[in-house]
Order: structure tokens, then sequence, then C-alpha cells
């Protein structure tokens, strides 16, 4: 089929334009019997997955990108990678294991493995390339450095002599490597010195000791910071330096850096778990003995040494991976924290916004959503906004109850204090804590415990689904003791921390169908589990007047809305589907897709990341785009738009479409009827889809090429025109930061009046009128 398909592109690419519509009517005859259910048809998950990665590297590529941006890039695919590792290639060896594989393999899952190692290994090369060559020296002309130790002043060696003595060495554990000290146990991501000696130990083999880099210390270590001068010294080249004084009876011979990653990836069974919570703090405590899937060393250690820590972890050659620089690019996080810098060296600086509707100090904030829905759009409108409805609803004697979904609230969550201030005054607080939320167990486990303290009712969810929808519901005692309820519904995480990174889309509302349906949400939730040892096919499923919920049909649904516009199309009045997302894997979808473009619908996809549907197939795809957007903000919000002959369908959610998020999780996708919160929407995705700054467009080989303006085209970022969208038409406010800092103080939480927005509130002065004095 790949052949078929290259094959047909380049015949056509050569045919004069007289003929190309007769020659386009011959291959839609020829595909005819083209089966959907065709691998070729699909990308491999995990390839797309890299590709993805691959696209943020191309933004710290990205001379145009300010320098220490491009550090944050570094980052990121550092960071992504990592989870790469630890959660989908794991899963991908467990398949391997199961001899099992999907509909969207190329190849054999084996051979995946390999193509995914070699892809790594290239994409390596590229981001130690880009930081090493391009980036540090850029940093250094611009004074900010991380230089060696024959570099450092005089001053500078004292300094960290005096660093070392006093905060690195009595941390220090020198691990020795020998028949009376057996290889010791290596922690998941921590950095390693496998340090070596002149002779042999009594069994022949080289002297060998490890020393942990320990994790508490700041590895990037500040050692001058005068004016606008930055110098930083890396804690493991400072370990280095100082080795003798570790091992003072012996000639140390050499310090070489290496780091393991382990499988994290973790299955719970339904009929083998008694206590959810326990089961999920069993699962943090046993994650450090899993599996290694990944050695990373530095590029001069020794053969015998890397041979020797790959036969004791037991790893394949093509599990280990020659790093040529620093190991762990994460650790250049301070840079980004610098003060006193050229401004040219990060983004324009943007804080966002307040709605409008929201700022009236005079009015409540459920006067206001009971007037008129509301739509937010973060990280350009603030956050603090859905912060005030939580913290109005604690402290306004009127509500009676307040129930809430958490996936990933962060570290230090004002949303939890808001929570608990309202559970302590006698409210009914229901919250749903996801425990299973991929590397916040912890964090969610210690939220739950101390919401149950303040007397909330913590619900878990099922065992063998994650609760992945994001809605509060907030009911209030009004006139006449009439209960009137008040709905927040997102496409992100209750977080204060990432809703300044992410994109997102908020919607406060009252519409009473809307209301009731998330309340019968969390009654579903709360209530038995009506999902275990049944056939969904075969169960009655609970009633849903406006909203879609997975695992309830949500993918027949999508399909049949899919469908729907499909039969409108016309010659007069092309169908047009734009879906916007972070990955589309659902194969059945991927066919509905398909089938729309091969009756003429115009498809728009906005995938960030994952993607195995192939566009620009003839035949099958050639009405279908595909594009990703890699720009400052993480793009996370997931809109459904159906032209619907001029009178747009719409609906968000949290929901991507995925298998999983079809069937293992509970979803929520809602519509949006306001026609002029449709029209902000709609100009949100047509933003998206003239971008020619920071999108790329995917090619039916799965590659993507960056788009960039034509000659005398104008250059359009979509995030940028969101940014002056909320200058123009928001309320400037302090900080945001400063802004919620007193939401996570208990204290301060009581003494801030019961709405705070209005207090963030930038007043514009107006210049004084100056009378001038007559002369005399």
């Amino acid at each position: 089929m790949s052949k078929l398909i290259n094959s047909e592109r380049n015949i056509q690419k050569s045919l004069p334009p007289t003929i190309t519509n007769h020659y386009n009517k011959e291959i839609q005859s020829q595909h005819k019997n083209i089966h959907l259910d065709d691998p070729d048809l699909y990308m491999n998950r995990e390839i797309s997955w890299l590709s993805f990665n691959e696209r943020v590297l191309t933004e710290a590529e990205n001379k145009n990108v300010p320098l220490l941006e491009r550090v944050k890039f570094c980052i990121i695919f550092a960071s992504n990678l990592d989870e790469f590792f630890m959660v989908r290639l794991s899963g991908l060896l467990r398949l391997v294991a199961q001899h099992h594989t999907t509909i969207y393999d190329e190849e054999e899952s084996e051979e995946t493995l390999d193509e995914v190692a070699i892809k790594v290994r290239e994409l390596l090369k590229r981001i130690s390339k880009c930081l090493h060559s391009q980036i540090l020296p850029e940093l250094e002309l611009n004074h900010i450095s991380i230089p060696k130790f024959s570099e450092l002043t005089r001053s500078e060696e004292e300094k960290l002599d005096s660093h070392f003595e006093s905060q690195v060495f009595p941390v220090l554990t020198p691990l020795a490597v020998d028949p009376a000290h057996p290889f010791p146990y290596l922690s998941n991501l921590s950095l390693y010195l496998a340090v070596t000696f002149e002779g042999i130990s009594e069994n022949g083999e080289p002297l060998l000791a490890l020393v942990e880099i320990p994790q508490k210390i700041l590895r990037l270590i500040p050692i001058s910071q005068k004016a606008n001068k930055h110098r930083f010294f890396l804690l493991d080249e400072l370990i280095k330096n100082y080795m003798p004084s570790l091992f003072p009876w012996t000639q140390v011979t050499g310090a070489y850096g290496f780091r393991v990653t382990r499988n994290l990836d973790y299955q719970l069974l339904d009929n083998e778990v008694k206590d959810l919570m326990k089961s999920i703090e069993y699962e943090l405590k046993d994650r450090e003995q899993k599996t290694v899937v990944r050695l990373e060393y530095e590029k001069n250690m020794p053969d015998w040494l890397r041979n020797k820590l790959a036969t004791v972890l037991d790893l394949d050659s093509s599990d280990l991976y020659e790093i040529d620089g620093m190991i762990n690019m994460r650790d250049l996080a301070p840079l980004l924290k610098i003060d006193r810098i050229d401004p040219s060296l990060k983004d324009a600086a943007f804080n966002p916004r307040l709605n409008i509707n929201l700022v009236d100090a005079n009015r409540d904030i459920f006067d206001v959503i009971r007037e008129r829905d509301i739509l937010l759009h973060h990280p350009y409108d603030s956050f603090a906004s859905v912060l005030d409805f939580l913290r109005s609803a604690a402290k306004d004697d009127k509500v009676l109850a307040i129930k809430q979904t958490l996936y990933r609230s962060g570290g230090d969550s004002p949303i939890i204090e808001a929570l608990v201030n309202a559970a302590e005054r006698g409210k009914q607080v229901t919250v749903v804590v996801e425990l299973k939320a991929r590397f916040d167990e912890a964090n969610n486990i210690e939220w739950a415990k101390r919401l149950e303290r303040a007397g909330a009712h913590v619900v878990f969810g099922f065992i063998d689904l994650k609760t992945h929808a994001k809605c509060t519901l907030v009911v209030r005692k009004e006139k006449n003791n009439y209960l009137q309820k008040y709905v927040h519904l997102s496409t992100g995480n209750y977080n204060s921390s990432t809703a300044k990174l992410y994109t997102d889309i908020g919607h406060l509302t009252t519409d009473p169908a809307l209301c009731d349906d998330i309340a019968n949400v969390f009654n579903f939730i709360t209530g038995f589990n009506i999902l275990r040892d049944q056939d969904l096919t075969q169960m009655r499923i609970p009633h849903f007047e406006k909203i879609k919920v997975a695992p309830f049909r949500l993918r027949e649904q999508i399909i049949q809305m899919i469908e729907n516009e499909k039969r409108k199309n016309t010659h007069d009045n092309q169908a047009h589907i734009i879906l916007k997302m972070n990955s589309l894997v659902d194969v059945k979808i991927c066919q509905a897709l398909y089938r729309a473009s091969q009756k003429g619908v115009k498809i728009d996809l906005i995938v960030r990341g994952v993607c195995i549907l192939r566009p620009d197939i003839p035949g099958v795809s050639e009405n279908i785009r595909v594009i990703s957007v890699i720009d400052r903000y993480l793009e996370h919000s997931r809109i459904y738009w159906f032209k619907n002959c001029g009178d747009p369908i719409i609906y968000c959610g949290s929901a991507d479409l995925m298998e999983r998020n079809m069937d293992r999780r509970i979803e929520v996708v809602w519509p949006i009827e306001s026609s002029e919160l449709k029209s902000k929407l709609t100009a949100i995705l047509n933003n998206f889809l003239i971008d020619n700054c920071k999108s790329h467009e995917m090619q039916s080989d799965g590659t993507y090429i960056r788009n960039h303006p034509t000659s005398g085209e104008k250059m359009l970022r979509c995030q940028d025109k969101f940014i002056e969208y909320a200058r123009r038409y928001g309320i400037k406010s302090i900080a945001y930061d400063q802004a919620i800092k007193p939401l996570f103080d208990k204290k301060e939480f009581d003494r801030i009046p019961e709405r705070f927005i209005p207090s963030l509130v930038v007043e514009e002065i107006q210049p004084k009128s100056i009378k001038k004095k007559k002369k005399k």
C-alpha cells in the first residue's frame, strides 16, 4: 500500500494541470476497494510520539526563538523522553512479551523497538549538538555560562572549595563494588559517577566504586552573579574534581557519569484490589524496584565499564545510550529563573488578563454567571477567575454543597485550600480524587488525606477507570429557597501552576440541563460501580441530556457527528470538520474521518502530539489536513467543531480521541450553545489554521514540515493573536503569581474578602491636568 501511495503521488505531480482532474477520477475508482483496516493507512504510535518530541526539538534549534526559551525546549524534550521510556516504551515491551500487536503497527513490535532505538539516538545527537554547539556558546556571549574547572577564577575556586567541604562532602557516600560489596541498587533517574582506580580487585576485575550525585543539592551551582553576569558550575564536575578526597587510599584514574531509567508502568487488577489508596501506596513503594529499560552514559566511558553496567542491569546493547555532553538537561531549569538579564533572551512578558464580566466589585460572581455563560481561554484569561469562583463558593453562606473532580492539582494548591475551607465551614464537600494520575499519585494521596481530615467526602472513583473529567458543581440556596446549580467545566486540570503554561478552555454556566447532567455524573462516580463485570453494550447507560460521557458510547457519538456532517456535504456547500486535541489514536474514529474525506468533507485536524491518521493519501485522505502547533504555551484544549450547514455544532471536553479515553476513562464532553461563545471558539480555531510561524504540517509519510510565510505574506502566530486579543478585551491584573499567593495560606485565605478578583485589577491612572502658572 505505501509503495502504491508514493508512486501515485509522484505520477500526479508530473501530470499537466489539464489532465489532473481526469487522473483523479481514475484514482478514485481504483481506490474504491481500499480496506480501511490496512495497517499502511496508520502511523505507528511510538514513532508518531517521537515525531512530536522532534517538533519540540526543532523549537530548541530555531534561532528565531529567544535563547532561554530554547533552553526551556531542551528541558521539555528531555523530560518528555524520560517519560517515554518510563511509560510508553515500557508498555510496548509488555506488548512484545505478550506477542500482541495492534492495527496501526506498521511492523512487528520487536522491529518497532529497533526503530525507536535508532530514532532516539538520532534525536539525542541533535539535541546535544544544539545545546553544546549553539545555545551554551551564545549564552556565554550574553554573560550566562557554565565554565569548566580550568576556566574558573581563583575566587570562584575558593567558593566552590568551601561549598564542597560544607555542603557536598558530608552527604556523599562512596560505594565500592567487589566480592564483599555487591553491586548497589540504582535509583530511577538518579545521576551516578562510576569511579575507576589503579590496580585490580581480588577477583581479577578492575577496581570500581559508585558515587550517587545527591538529588537534594542543586546541580547547577551559582558561582558568580554580579551585575548582568551569571556563572554556574555543575555539581557532578565539582565532585569529580574532588574525587581523591573520597578515596584517599588509592589512585583514582577516572569518573564517568551515568543514569538508569526504570519501567514505572503498572496495572491494577479489579479483583485483586481491596483498598485503592493502599494499593497505590504499595505501587509507589514498589516503583523503585522496577526493571531498568535504559542506561545513559558519558561518551568517554571505557568499553569494559559500559559492558559491566549492561551485564549487571541485564540490558541489551539497544538499551544503551551514549550521551555526548550533559546527562539530564532538566537540571538546566535554574537558568530559566535568572533575573536581571537582557529581555531579548526570553519571550516578551505577558500577564493573564481578567475577564471583563468578572471584575465588578459591586456584583456577586453568582449573579454574573446566572446572567450569561462565560468562556475562559487560559492562560490568556487568568485562571484566577476560576479560583475566585471556588473561593466565593467556599465562603458564601448560601452555598450548601461543592462537588469537584481532581486529576492533577499540583504540589501546593489553592484549590485544595478552598475545598478544605468549605468543608470546615460545614458545607457538603465531595471531591473525586484520581489516585492513578501518572506521576501525581503521591500528591493526590496527600491531598485526599487532608481533605478527609477537614470533613470532606473523598471518593477515589473506580479501579479500572481513571476519572479524567474536569468539572465542578456548586449548589446554592437562593430566593424562595430555590436551589440553584452552578457548573464549571474545563478541558484542563484544576492546577494553578500549569494553568499559566497550558492552553485550555473553561466554561462557567447555570444551564439547567448541563447542571443536571454534571450532577448525574457525580452521582454515578460516587455511587456503586455499575460498570464492574458488565458488558457496556448490555447494561443500562445513565441518561445525560446534553453532555457526552465516556465510557458510555462516546466513541459512537463522535463517529455519529462525523457521519452527520458527511451526509450534509453537497457540491454547493462543502461540509467541514475541525477537531483540536492532544492525540488522535482511536482507529475507529480515524476510519470515520477517512470515510468522510472520501465523500469530499473538508477536515482540519489540530493535533499537538501523536496522530496515527495519515493525511493526503489519494482516494482516502486527500481532504484531510493535519497540523501541530508547538509554541510558548503547551496546547492542551480539546475542541470539536462541525460546520452543520453554517450553524456550527461545537463541543469541548476532557477527552482526546484515543482508545484509553473512550474505553478506560471517565470523560465529559459538553456542547457550546451560546452564539457568542461559538463565535469565539470558531475564531480561536481559525487562528490555528492560518498560523504560519509555529505550526507544522503532517505529510502522508508521517513526517512534519514547518509552515513559513510565503513571499509577501504576513507572519501569523496564533498564540500572539490570542495574547493581543486578551490585552485588547481583558482587564489588566497584578502579576498572576502575586495575585494567587494569598490563597495558598490558610490565614491569608480567611482574611481576603469574599470576592478577591476585583482587588487584582490594575487601575489605569489618568494623568492629572496641570494648570500652567501665569507669568508675572
